[in-house]
């Protein structure tokens, strides 16, 4: 598979952990409604982590393929849509203020530039 082809599996399979890892927390949340276990949330959330746990292992063979080896630059892709995606499904997002919102781009901005900067001093 091509420099391309990886960083596409890199990116769907990132994006596929990032968004399980944040429903798994949605519903990890959601597990203890008025202090008693809620079993259906609590596996809910448990299936979610496994899946995306298991996109995640995956996705960090393909990262290394791409060059894209330093485990603190891997994990700040699944970070940033994992926050993201978290925001985004418990609602919380659409009441961020505008500085928040330019915060939070920001800092997926410099994430963005730091893995794509590393990568190139590497080669």
């Amino acid at each position: 598979m091509g420099q391309v082809g990886n960083l596409v599996v890199v990116g769907l399979l990132t994006i596929g952990s990032g968004l399980l890892d944040a429903r798994g927390f949605v519903f990890a949340a959601r597990s203890w409604p008025a202090g008693q276990l809620d079993p259906k949330m609590a596996l809910l959330s448990l299936a979610s982590f496994a899946g995306g746990l298991t996109a995640y292992i995956i996705a960090v063979k393909f990262m290394q393929n791409a060059g894209i080896q330093g485990v603190a630059l891997q994990s700040a892709i699944w970070f940033v849509i994992t926050a993201v995606g978290i925001a985004a499904m418990d609602g919380s997002i659409g009441g961020w203020s505008r500085t928040q919102q330019v915060v939070g781009l920001a800092v997926a901005v410099a994430l963005c530039w730091l893995i794509a900067t590393t990568r190139a001093a590497e080669a």
